[in-house]
């Protein structure tokens, strides 16, 4: 290279700003500043949901009483929270013993105490009315009576009605535990117990009866 060579000339119209990246870094910085705002502003707004989904509304928490919707009936029942999560809820019946699991925006607030016990009376009430039901009383059922008739024949049923009237009365086989459980949805079951405790019955009176004509067949040869 020759000496006093130029390497570079500035020209008229190069300037200082060319070089300048203060704005390009400013508008950098304030991207990133809006980038943030947003991920900051979802990460509250999920915060806020997850919040709002575990934490129940209305102010309800285990533990309280209230009123609910049995599924089985449509009906509302007086209740006691059991366990409790987000949106639902799992309850008690009073008096009942059946629990659900239910919308905690469906409950209502409890009758108080009264209505409560009024409940528990009437629930036992309605076991008990369906266990005393169930067999249903039997008739009584009376032994054959002589009939008039050729003196033979009348001294052989006489015999024969004297032997069955000192049988003592057979009594009915123990009735089936009481059942506790749904009725209404056990109407088979109770049917089949019920014809269980009739045939047991009716093979009771039936053997009385053979083993009465076995007395009288043996009293005519003795005679």
């Amino acid at each position: 290279m020759a000496k006093g060579s130029v390497l570079w000339r500035r020209t008229e119209f190069q300037d200082d700003e060319i070089w300048d990246d203060t704005e390009m870094i400013a508008a950098y910085n304030r991207a990133v500043s809006k980038i943030k705002d947003e991920i900051s502003r979802r990460s509250r707004t999920s915060s806020e949901t997850q919040a709002s989904q575990s934490e129940p509304p209305a102010g309800w928490k285990q533990g309280d009483y209230c009123i609910a919707v049995y599924s089985g009936d449509h009906l509302p029942y007086e209740a006691k929270i059991k366990y409790l999560k987000g949106k639902h809820c799992t309850v008690h019946y009073i008096g009942y013993g059946n629990e659900e699991r239910v919308l905690v925006a469906d409950l209502h607030p409890s009758e108080g105490r009264r209505a409560r016990l009024a409940q528990r009376e009437r629930a036992e009430s309605s076991i008990h009315a369906s266990a005393s039901s169930f067999p249903p009383h039997l008739p009584q059922w009376d032994a054959p009576q002589a009939v008039s008739g050729e003196p033979w024949k009348r001294q052989r049923r006489s015999a024969f009605s004297n032997t069955v009237a000192r049988i003592p009365s057979i009594p009915p086989p123990p009735p089936p535990p009481p059942f506790t459980g749904d009725i209404k949805d056990n109407e088979a079951l109770s049917s089949m117990l019920m014809s269980w405790y009739m045939s047991g019955y009716h093979t009771g009176f039936y053997q009385a009866l053979q083993q009465a004509r076995e007395e009288q067949k043996t009293c005519c040869h003795e005679h």
